[in-house]
């Protein structure tokens, strides 16, 4: 089933918290909300971690992009890449002190979820690979997010590496706070229609059946958001021939939090199913997501099916205008 692209209206709140002035020699955050989980030991260790030099005032907000790098930029510090902790968020010592980095603008499988590994594998091969710059974003996504991680866009030597995670379909682009949301926003959908990486079909085992997919994502219904989640909805529906059991499938956005499962459910041929954001009976043609705040945000969102392995089934992108 192919996907959909949508333009928005602006509007959503930053994807990323703000930490102003944040000491990561006292905070080693996780990139989960809620109370830290247990300890996570290195995805893996090159002897004692690989080295990279980073470029003197790659953190700085005025510093240039990969591509109008002038040449008389200076090393700066060698640091160690200590752990990668999947495809989108790295650790690394510098000085002295750990410092846990998320990339900017991306949101790459976690560890249990399809695709995680290779997202993970992904990202360690383009820190591999030689100098990296590290560059705060000038826009809105802040110099940390609320777990404490630097946010920035990484680059290695030419290859900017937000971006090509996203061409290659090891991340979901996340389109709200940041400068490059546009950009971003095209490589993702580039590679869901392509269907590569986390966009394939058989991703993590046999595809799905055809015919299911999203044909309705009404995501800033009318009345203040907050209390409008019943008319939240997105509508799915089966045009294939043969009935489609939903069971164990699970809708999402582009963030890691939100995830609806389906319990029992046959999408026969030619139903619709609607899932509202709000509380409420379930019934055979309408389930209810039973969120504490809305799920799909008004400034640009990605709604994603998949089924009980994971695999990307459908997904409906929708995009922020200017």
């Amino acid at each position: 089933m192919h996907g959909s692209v949508v333009l928005a209206n602006p509007g959503f709140p930053d994807t990323y918290g703000r930490l102003s002035n944040a000491r990561f020699e006292a905070v080693r955050p996780r990139n989960r909300p809620g109370p830290d989980p247990p300890s996570v030991p290195p995805v893996r260790r090159l002897t004692a971690g690989f080295l990279i030099t980073v470029l003197a005032g790659a953190c700085s907000p005025s510093a240039p992009s990969s591509e109008t790098a002038p040449s008389t930029d200076r090393p700066g510090p060698v640091v160690e890449v200590t752990h990668v902790f999947d495809g989108d968020s790295f650790e690394v010592l510098m000085d002295g002190v750990v410092t846990e980095i998320r990339l900017i603008g991306i949101n790459a499988p976690e560890g249990d979820e399809c695709h995680g590994d290779e997202s993970r594998d992904a990202l360690i091969e383009l820190l591999s690979n030689g100098t990296i710059r590290l560059e705060e974003d000038p826009g809105g996504a802040g110099d940390a997010d609320r777990y404490g991680r630097l946010l920035r866009y990484v680059s290695v030597g030419d290859t900017p590496v937000n971006e090509t995670l996203l061409e290659r379909g090891d991340a979901v682009a996340l389109q709200s706070g940041h400068e490059r949301r546009e950009a971003f926003a095209a490589a993702a959908t580039a590679a869901a229609e392509a269907g590569v990486g986390m966009w394939a079909r058989d991703a993590c085992g046999p595809p799905p059946p055809d015919g299911v997919g999203i044909v309705a994502v009404d995501y800033d219904p009318p009345g203040a958001d907050e209390t409008s989640l019943g008319a939240e909805t997105v509508t799915i529906e089966n045009t294939g021939a043969a009935p489609v059991d939903l069971e164990g499938w699970t809708l999402r956005d582009e963030s890691s939090q939100n995830r609806y499962t389906f319990a029992s459910l046959v999408l026969e041929p030619g139903d619709r199913v609607t899932v509202a954001a709000g509380c409420g009976a379930d019934t055979r043609n309408s389930r209810f997501w039973c969120a504490d705040s809305p799920v799909w945000s008004n400034g640009g969102d990605t709604a994603i099916i998949q089924d009980a392995r994971g695999n990307v089934v459908d997904w409906w992108i929708y995009t922020a205008t200017k």
